[in-house]
């Protein structure tokens, strides 16, 4: 299996496959963006240098890094005329199960026997795709976030079938090209999706049973909660605030609400044990072990610079307000969450 990746593919070039190739390209791999046909791939390579250029001129991004993404990224003519010295591709065609199945049976028949395919499905199981995979050992998920450009973390998904070498190769290929992989269980909707979307299921049924309204669900979220979780995860919190705190919630929202807010043995045993979080220094996460006021600290200083950089940003507020009539900007082909 494919120890080094030295040219890769993108297959798909919507809004999440086209910026998925133009940060491969900018790592300086050369990446060849393959669309529905071999116009809309020049097209499509040419909105995504336009891109760049516009982003340089907003600050988001290096000119030298511009030059490097217009020297790697390539149109190409096809599936079955591109793949040629290609040893990573990643399919990012819309999420529809048939689709991803015959997509996946082209590039595998086309490829090198040696060459590691992945998908970029948000939900759909890799197990369940890579039925169509000639060569199913080499095959896995790489699951970016929208914007793919800019959001630092991919779920790299195995399935049962998947090689140590080929998820060792996407792991280090992805850390290559600037992001922050974390491999993790084949299940449906993997955890960032799992996560976020049983948030969403919540927040429609507050909105459905009159609790609130889908603006007061925004505001109480991003003010509160949503704070915390670009430094913290939900065990890291949990950890600050108190196992037993959270076990005494979940009680309190279980009887209310029922199963879906119901605890688990993890949390169970731990508190039964007597590991409480970082106030008595054992918990779920490592963090629970560390000096209560340096935690503080950093948990501090982290919040104050969060809210001097949203303020900062202009234009964030009006986001919030009904904008003047005038004709919409099309949507893009996001097939990524």
């Amino acid at each position: 299996m494919t120890g080094s990746i030295t040219r890769a593919a993108v297959v798909g070039g919507g809004y999440m496959g086209g910026g998925i190739a133009a940060t491969i390209a900018g790592a300086g791999v050369p990446c060849v963006l393959i669309d529905i046909d071999p116009a809309t791939s020049r097209r499509r390579v040419g909105e995504l240098l336009a891109e760049s250029r516009d982003w340089v001129d907003k600050g988001l991004l290096d000119a030298a890094e511009a030059d490097v993404v217009a020297a790697n990224l390539i149109a190409g003519d096809g599936i079955e005329e591109s793949l040629d010295g290609v040893n990573f591709i990643i399919e990012a065609v819309p999420e529809v199960l048939e689709l991803k199945h015959s997509t996946l049976a082209r590039v595998s028949a086309a490829a090198h026997p040696e060459a590691i395919i992945a998908s970029n499905t948000s939900t759909l199981p890799i197990g369940t795709l890579a039925e169509s995979v000639t060569g199913p050992e080499r095959f896995l998920g790489c699951h970016w976030m929208n914007p793919s450009r800019l959001i630092p973390g991919v779920e790299i998904i195995p399935s049962v079938h998947t090689v140590e070498s080929a998820t060792a190769a996407a792991t280090d290929f992805h850390r290559h090209v600037g992001k922050r992989p974390t491999t993790i269980s084949d299940v449906p909707a993997f955890i960032a999706n799992r996560l976020q979307h049983a948030l969403f299921a919540e927040a429609l049924k507050l909105v459905d049973e009159g609790v609130a309204t889908p603006e007061v669900v925004d505001e109480v979220s991003r003010n509160s909660f949503g704070y915390r979780l670009a430094a913290f995860g939900p065990f890291e919190v949990a950890d600050m605030a108190g196992l037993d705190v959270y076990q005494a919630c979940l009680q309190t929202e279980s009887a209310a609400y029922g199963d879906r807010f119901a605890s688990t043995p993890l949390l169970e045993e731990r508190v039964d044990a007597g590991d409480l979080g970082l106030k008595n220094g054992s918990g779920i996460t490592p963090l629970a072990s560390h000096d209560p006021q340096r935690v503080s600290a950093i948990r501090n200083q982290y919040f104050r610079g969060l809210t001097a950089l949203l303020d900062s940003i202009d234009g964030l507020e009006d986001l919030r307000s009904a904008p003047a009539k005038s004709a919409p900007t099309p949507a893009t082909d996001d097939t990524s969450a």
